[in-house]
This record gives C-alpha cells, sequence and structure tokens, in this order.
C-alpha cells in the first residue's frame, strides 16, 4: 500500500525539519517583489531596478553549486550559518538603505551581489535530508513530490505577503522580513537532528564530477515553460481585452502543478528513469503549444492548468533522478544544478519570450516556448541505455556513484548512513538453500551488513559471530536482532578485514557478495583467512557476482568479479584437505532501475574442511 502524506510527516523529525526549512525557504518568496518595488522606489529607475534583479538571480544561479559544495564538504551544520547570518545582514543592509529615495547605485550594486552569492540553498539541502529521515521507495517518492509542490506555494504566497507588506508600510520591511524568516529557517534546520554531521565520505584528491545532464536539461526546459508562461499570458490576454485575468491563468498554472504533484507522488509505483522524464515533458510542451489556439481566456486557463499538471512531477522526477545518481559526496551539488538549470531556464524564457512577442504572432511564441520541452524529451529518449541517468539506489553498492577517493571505510559507513535501512532485512536466497541443511554450530558472516544473514543463521540455532567494516550497519544489526529475540545468539564485531580478523574457528564461514568498489580491499587475502578460520569438518560458503549488472556492463571497471573456479584456485587450498560441494554460477531475476526485468549471474563456492 502506497504510504499518505501523513505518513511522510510522521517519520521521526520530518515535521519538525521540513516545517522549519519551509519557514526559511518563505524568504525567498518575499524578498524579489519586496526588493524590486523598494529599488524602484529608492533608485526611481525601473531600468536600475531591473539590472539589480538581474544581477541578483545571475549571482544566486551561478553560484548555487559553489555553495552546495562547501555544504557538501563540510556539512549543513557548519556550512548553513555562515551563509545565512552573511546573506540575513546584507538583506538588513539593503532594508535600511532602501528605507528611503535616493539611496546610491553603488552599495547596493555590492549589497546585491553579495546577497546572491550568501543565499543559503534551503530547499537543495531539504531535498538531501529526505534521504536521511525516510528509506528509499514510495515515501521518499512522495516526500519530493510534497517538497515541490509546497516550495511551489511558497512563491504564490510569498509575493502576495510581500505586496502586503508594501502596501500598508513599505517594500524595506519585507526585505527586513525575509532575513528574518531566512535567519530562522536555517536555525531550525540546522539543529535537527536529521542535520547532524554525517560521517566524512572523501579524502584529498580530485574532485568529482556531479553535473546530472539528463535531470538539468528537464529542468532547464521546464524552467523555459515557467518563465514564459506568465508574459505570453499577459499579451493574451491584453489582446482579448482581458488584462485583469492574467491572475487567473497563473493560479490555474499553480494549481495545476500542485494538483499534479500530489497526485504524482500519491500513484507513482517506480523509481523514475530519464523515459519518464521525456513522457512529462512532451504533454507539458505539448499543452502550451495548444494554449498558443485558446479561442478564449476560458479555454487559455483551462489549458494552463493542463499544462501545470505536468510542472511539479518534472521537477519531482529530475530531482529525484539527480539525487540517486550522484555520489553520497556529492548530493548536495546535484540537486544545485537542477536547480540552477531551472532557474536559468526560466530567466532565458521570459527573456526571448518578450524578444518574440514583438516580432511574432502570438501562437507561434507559444509553439517555441514549448520547443525546448520536446527536443530534450527527444533527446532524452535518443540517449544510448549506458548514460541512462536510472535511479539505482536499491540496487547493489557496486553501482552507486561514489567519490573514486573514498577509502573503503568511509564508503560504507556513508553507505549505511544515509538511510534507516540499505538492505531488505531477509537472508540471501543462495544461503538458505545451501545451509539449511547444515547442523548449527558456530557461525562467522564476514560482511554482515545490516545482519539479514545473521539473525537468519542465529533463529536457526547458530551461535554467529558478525563482522563489518561500518558502524552503522553494525548498530542496526544489533537492534534487528533484539527485535528478532536472537540478541544474545549475535555477537556483531566492526573488523577493517584488510587489516583485522576475528579470532577463533568456527563451524561455518560465510562471505556473501563481499565486493568493494573502493580501491583497496584484498579480497582474496581475506577469502583465504576465512578459510583458514574454518573448524576441521567445517564449511567455507562465499557467494559473489560473477560480473557486472547487464544494464550496466562497464559500471566499476576497477572492481575484479572472479567466477567459482578462480575463487577456489585463489584459496590455495592444501591438497587432500579440503571437499569441494558446490562450484556453480547460478541466475537470478533482478529488477534494473529503470524497471526491466533482467537475469544476473552470480557464482556461489561451498568447500568442506575434512575432519583430522
Amino acid at each position: 500500500m502506497t504510504p499518505s502524506y501523513a505518513a511522510v510527516l510522521r517519520a521521526p523529525s520530518a515535521f519538525r525539519t521540513f516545517s522549519l526549512a519551509l519557514l526559511g525557504r518563505l524568504s525567498y518568496g518575499t524578498v524579489f517583489l519586496s526588493l524590486m518595488l523598494a529599488f524602484t522606489a529608492a533608485t526611481g529607475s525601473y531600468t536600475r531596478a531591473g539590472a539589480l534583479l538581474a544581477l541578483l538571480g545571475l549571482t544566486v544561479s551561478v553560484l548555487s553549486p559553489l555553495r552546495a559544495g562547501l555544504i557538501d564538504r563540510h556539512g549543513p551544520r557548519r556550512a548553513l550559518p555562515p551563509m545565512a547570518a552573511a546573506y540575513s545582514l546584507t538583506l538588513a543592509a539593503l532594508a535600511v538603505l532602501t528605507w528611503r529615495p535616493g539611496a546610491p547605485l553603488p552599495p547596493l550594486v555590492a549589497l546585491t551581489a553579495l546577497a546572491g552569492a550568501t543565499m543559503p540553498p534551503l530547499g537543495v539541502v531539504m531535498r538531501t535530508l529526505w534521504n536521511v529521515l525516510l528509506p528509499d521507495g514510495p515515501l521518499l517518492r512522495r516526500a519530493y513530490s510534497l517538497d515541490t509542490v509546497c516550495e511551489e506555494l511558497v512563491f504564490v504566497a510569498g509575493p502576495l505577503l510581500a505586496g502586503l507588506l508594501a502596501a500598508v508600510a513599505a517594500p524595506s520591511l519585507g526585505i527586513a522580513l525575509s532575513a528574518v524568516l531566512v535567519g530562522a529557517g536555517t536555525l531550525g534546520l540546522v539543529t535537527s537532528p536529521a542535520a547532524r554531521p554525517r560521517p566524512s565520505t572523501r579524502r584529498r584528491g580530485p574532485r568529482v564530477p556531479v553535473i546530472p545532464i539528463a535531470p538539468s536539461a528537464a529542468a532547464a526546459a521546464t524552467g523555459v515553460v515557467l518563465g514564459s508562461t506568465g508574459l505570453l499570458a499577459v499579451a493574451f490576454t491584453q489582446r482579448h481585452g482581458q488584462p485583469a485575468a492574467v491572475a487567473w491563468v497563473e493560479a490555474a498554472l499553480a494549481v495545476g502543478s500542485a494538483l499534479g504533484g500530489l497526485a504524482y507522488g500519491a500513484l507513482s509505483r517506480s523509481r523514475p528513469g530519464r523515459r519518464r522524464l521525456a513522457a512529462l515533458l512532451c504533454p507539458l510542451g505539448a499543452a502550451l503549444a495548444a494554449a498558443g489556439l485558446a479561442p478564449s481566456v476560458l479555454v487559455l486557463t483551462a489549458t494552463a492548468c493542463a499544462a501545470g499538471l505536468f510542472i511539479a512531477p518534472t521537477l519531482t522526477s529530475a530531482y529525484l533522478i539527480a539525487d540517486a545518481t550522484a555520489p553520497p559526496a556529492a548530493r548536495t551539488r546535484a540537486a544545485a544544478w537542477v536547480n540552477t538549470a531551472l532557474n536559468l531556464g526560466a530567466a532565458g524564457g521570459t527573456a526571448a519570450t518578450g524578444v518574440l512577442l514583438d516580432a511574432l504572432p502570438l501562437p507561434l511564441c507559444y509553439a517555441l516556448a514549448a520547443a525546448p520541452a520536446a527536443a530534450v524529451a527527444a533527446l532524452l529518449l535518443a540517449l544510448p541505455e549506458r548514460q541512462s541517468d536510472s535511479p539505482i539506489r536499491g540496487a547493489s553498492p557496486h553501482h552507486r556513484g561514489m567519490d573514486e577517493t573514498m577509502s573503503n571505510a568511509e564508503f560504507w559507513e556513508a553507505r549505511y548512513a544515509e538511510h534507516d535501512h540499505v538492505w531488505s532485512g531477509d537472508p540471501n536466497a543462495i544461503l538458505v538453500q545451501e545451509i539449511s541443511g547444515l547442523e548449527p554450530g558456530t557461525a562467522l558472516d564476514l560482511g554482515c551488513g545490516e545482519g539479514g544473514d545473521a539473525i537468519w543463521l542465529a533463529r536457526r540455532g547458530w551461535r554467529v559471530t558478525a563482522t563489518d567494516i561500518s558502524r552503522t550497519a553494525l548498530d542496526r544489526a544489533a537492534r534487528h536482532a533484539a527485535d528478532a529475540g536472537v540478541a544474545d545468539r549475535v555477537d556483531w564485531q566492526r573488523h577493517d578485514l584488510a587489516a583485522s580478523f576475528p579470532e577463533g574457528a568456527y563451524d561455518l564461514v560465510t562471505a556473501l557478495f563481499l565486493h568493494s568498489p573502493a580501491e583497496g580491499m584484498p579480497r582474496e587475502a581475506i577469502l583465504r583467512s576465512a578459510a583458514a578460520a574454518v573448524a576441521p569438518g567445517g564449511t567455507l560458503f562465499i557467494a559473489g557476482h560473477a560480473g557486472p549488472p547487464p544494464w550496466d556492463p562497464g559500471a566499476h571497471p576497477g572492481v575484479h568479479l572472479p567466477g567459482a573456479d578462480e575463487v577456489l584456485e585463489s584459496l590455495a587450498l592444501p591438497e587432500g584437505g579440503w571437499e569441494v560441494l558446490l562450484s556453480s554460477e547460478n541466475e537470478r531475476v533482478q529488477t534494473a532501475p529503470d524497471g526491466r526485468t533482467m537475469t544476473r549471474t552470480d557464482n556461489a563456492l561451498k568447500v568442506r574442511r575434512l575432519p583430522s
């Protein structure tokens, strides 16, 4: 059953984190109109006011990935407060400077540029924090939909609040309010448990490119639609003698987007991929093009609502894909690139539409504004399969993007720290098949993860020593064991198996899918230590992937995936001391990130140490 939106907010710390972040993001809805009105009154020039706002928008958009990089590197709690403090103080200075007419232009330019450079990306950070607050799946997709819809509502409510303050007091009061809102929102966000420092996911080394091409292109095309529709609606309603009706057209677009976003979050049953982005962009572009042929303002309003139905779903999918395909240490930057593409697309759409309206018929202007959506959709469908931006969360860790400068410990700690659970909690099917017939005794589980295999063994009567490199995974596994009533039968031990190994001899030693995308894990040496830990008469059971995933044959080319015979040879077992019980490959059905059902090949090796 698909979880409700209430379930999203009932998750631990979710309501607090989201509501406070939304409070801070409300400042983005109030600040632009407040600054526009204040600049116009203070300078007495529409040209200067427009140039200052363009400067603000340009610095916000262009520098957004750089600010996000600081957050990825240092975490929200260290990076956001200085940004918010500088931004709030800059807005306060602008409020003071524009309180009366006649403000000098040079300080306005300097302060506006500084405001754009320091604006904290609360929306981008909130999207990355959803991954901490919620597990992957329908709940996370619904959270992203809710986030996108609420952000759009911020840009509806914010200007109304700014206009009210300008009418009853002065536009500068709206600037001051924006400073207070962003300060309060940032303070609330960084004090949330979700924003606690995460384990380091980097060492010194080259920076990782994290520009999500397909999501950014889709966001830019959507931005063009958003940036052009307002001006197109103004021209349409004026030519039909109903200029005041433009407000209804804009409202219909916003209502359609909100309804579409909520429905998308409720009905989505799978992770989005680039084909879904294309499927959403096509009707978005078609609806906008059709709006130019509307015979009346009423029909235009209905068409705008229809186009809006695809805006929030497109942006939700773009952010989800960008997040899922980004390296763990670069998710904030990936979301920032999508946000930057959206803003630049909107700015470009507005500018281009103004030029087109002076030279071309209105229906053709609507069609040209819709063209980027159709072009990006065609591009996404034409991309080779290897370049798919399909989400990969839930697939094997070999397919997760990673910073190639990470150590094994850093990678796995970050991997497990991202979500409340990474694996299903069920034991590996090959383990159940091959080990069910053994008499319980002592067992060693190498690379136990969240404990699914170890707990299954304990339930069957084994006394298990379970090891992993990640403390987060071990803590989680211990909780699962307590819930299963077998806490007293499992000893959880943290080991970097390249540096230390559990002591003792065991009736069963398992090493299932003991791979790592990070360099530096001596798998052959670890497996030889595993064989040495098998007691006389005991069993060593090893399973692994026989090759890369069929949907991405080039994934992690530096990871060697040996066959069962190669594993057996690498163990260098003494002749006459072991019995090979199983050495084979087996196929299993696996769902690819884009939803296709594909066959994955694994290998298994089961050997028995002969009694002395």
